[in-house]
C-alpha cells in the first residue's frame, strides 16, 4: 500500500532550493527566494533560470523497494536560437551506488520567437517509479529534478513512508552562469557542480543561472542569508556577453558582492573562479552574436577607452580583488577557470561557449581534484558513504 506525500511532506524533503509553493497546478519550486523575485525587474530570462532546478534534489530516508514521482514536465524549444527541443531529464541516487536516470518527452512545450511571445502546448503528465535495489533497510534516496525546462511535482509517494532526509553533509552554495546550470548536461548529474558535490560529499545549492549571473545584490543578500560552510563564486562570462559592465563598474560591483556575503559569513571559506575558455571571447568583447549556432565577439565599432571587457580582462580583475582583499581575509581564495576547462578542451564547446557532456564532466572532476587537496575544503567533507 502506498499514499501520496503531503505538499508540506514534499517541501520539507527539498535540498537546494528557496521557494517551494502548492497551488492547485500542483509544487512549483524556484532556487531564488520569493523576495529577490520580487526584484527580478520582469527578466524573463532570469525566471526562466531561476525556475529550473539544477541542483535540487528530495532527499528521503526511506526502507521501501520502489519510489514514484508524478509530475508534468515543462520544456522549452527555441529553434531560433539553435536550441532544438530536448527531453526533460530526472535522476535517482540511492546507497551502494545506485544511480538511474529517465528522459521524458511528455509535458508541456514552450515554443519561444525572437519577436513574438511564447506559444505554450499543453502535455501530459508523467509517472515515473524507480525501482529501489538491495536490502530493505533505512537508507538516503534522493530524486534529482530537471536541470533544464521547469516541472510541476504532482505526487510522491512509494512502498514504504518516506521521510526527509536530515542534512549530514556541510553547506556548499555556489553562484554562476548556465556553464554552472548546465542544461547541456545529459541528466541531473551530468551538471559539474553536482559531479563535485557528489564527489566531495557536500550538500549543495546550485545558484546557477543561465545569462544571469551579473552580481545582482539580490543574489548576495541571498548568499549572506544561507547558512554555509563552503561558497564559491564563478563569475565573468555573463558579464562579458552581455556587456552588463565594463572596466569601471566590474571591481566594484564585485567587490560590492563580495562585501555583503561577507557581513553574513565573515570567515567561510570563500573561492573565486573565473571564467573556463572561450575562443570568441578570450580577447573579444560582448555582447555575445549567436550565428549559425555559434557564440561569437561583438561586431559592433570599438571606440577608444570604451571599457568592454574580454576573459583575459575579467580573470586580471578578479584575480586582482582577491589578492588585494587577502591582506586581510585569509579565508578568501582564488582558482583559475582554464584549471578546470582550457584551451586544449576546446573540442567540448560545439557552440564556441557551452561545454558538452563530457566538458562538464570534465570540469566536476578537475574541480574536486583541486577542492580535495585545498585548505578551503570544509574538514567535515569527505565521500559520500554508501548505504548513509
Amino acid at each position: 500500500m502506498s499514499s501520496d506525500l503531503s505538499p508540506a511532506a514534499v517541501a520539507a524533503a527539498v535540498r537546494g532550493a528557496l521557494d517551494v509553493s502548492h497551488g492547485p497546478g500542483g509544487t512549483v519550486i524556484r532556487r531564488l527566494p520569493a523576495w529577490a523575485q520580487a526584484q527580478f525587474g520582469g527578466d524573463v530570462a532570469l525566471h526562466n533560470a531561476n525556475s529550473t532546478a539544477s541542483g535540487v534534489r528530495l532527499d528521503f530516508e526511506t526502507e521501501a523497494a520502489w519510489l514514484e514521482i508524478e509530475a508534468t514536465f515543462i520544456r522549452e524549444s527555441a529553434a531560433w536560437r539553435w536550441r532544438p527541443l530536448q527531453p526533460a531529464a530526472i535522476s535517482v541516487t540511492g546507497p551502494d551506488g545506485f544511480e538511474e536516470s529517465r528522459l521524458v518527452s511528455d509535458g508541456d512545450v514552450v515554443e519561444t520567437f525572437p519577436d513574438r511571445p511564447p506559444v505554450l502546448t499543453p502535455g501530459a503528465p508523467s509517472v515515473l517509479r524507480f525501482e529501489l535495489p538491495g536490502p530493505r533497510r533505512r537508507r538516503t534516496v534522493s530524486v534529482w529534478l530537471p536541470h533544464r525546462g521547469r516541472l510541476r511535482i504532482h505526487a510522491v509517494r512509494a512502498g514504504e513512508p518516506l521521510r526527509p532526509a536530515p542534512r549530514r553533509e556541510p553547506r556548499w552554495v555556489h553562484y554562476g552562469s548556465s556553464i554552472s546550470q548546465a542544461s547541456h548536461a545529459d541528466t541531473p548529474l551530468g551538471v559539474w557542480p553536482v559531479i563535485a558535490a557528489r564527489n566531495l560529499g557536500l550538500d549543495l545549492f546550485n545558484l546557477g543561472l543561465a545569462g544571469s549571473a551579473h552580481l545582482d545584490q539580490f543574489v548576495a543578500r541571498t548568499i549572506r542569508d544561507q547558512p554555509a560552510g563552503l561558497i564559491t563564486l564563478k563569475v565573468g562570462i555573463n558579464i562579458i556577453n552581455s556587456a552588463s559592465l565594463r572596466r569601471r563598474t566590474f571591481a566594484p560591483a564585485l567587490h560590492g558582492f563580495l562585501d555583503t556575503i561577507r557581513d553574513g559569513h565573515p570567515e567561510t571559506p570563500l573561492v573565486l573562479i573565473s571564467p573556463i575558455h572561450c575562443p570568441e571571447h578570450e580577447q573579444g568583447p560582448g555582447p555575445s552574436r549567436l550565428v549559425d549556432g555559434a557564440f561569437l565577439a561583438t561586431d559592433l565599432p570599438r571606440r577608444p577607452n570604451d571599457g568592454l571587457l574580454t576573459l583575459q580582462d575579467a580573470r586580471d580583475i578578479i584575480a586582482g580583488a582577491v589578492a588585494q582583499r587577502q591582506a586581510d581575509d585569509g579565508n578568501l581564495h582564488y582558482v583559475d577557470g582554464l584549471e578546470l576547462f582550457g584551451a586544449a578542451d576546446a573540442a567540448h564547446l560545439p557552440d564556441r561557449l557551452h561545454p558538452d557532456p563530457a566538458g562538464y564532466a570534465l570540469i566536476g572532476r578537475r574541480f574536486t581534484d583541486v577542492a580535495a587537496g585545498a585548505a578551503w575544503l570544509p574538514a567535515s567533507a569527505g565521500p559520500r558513504v554508501a548505504g548513509m
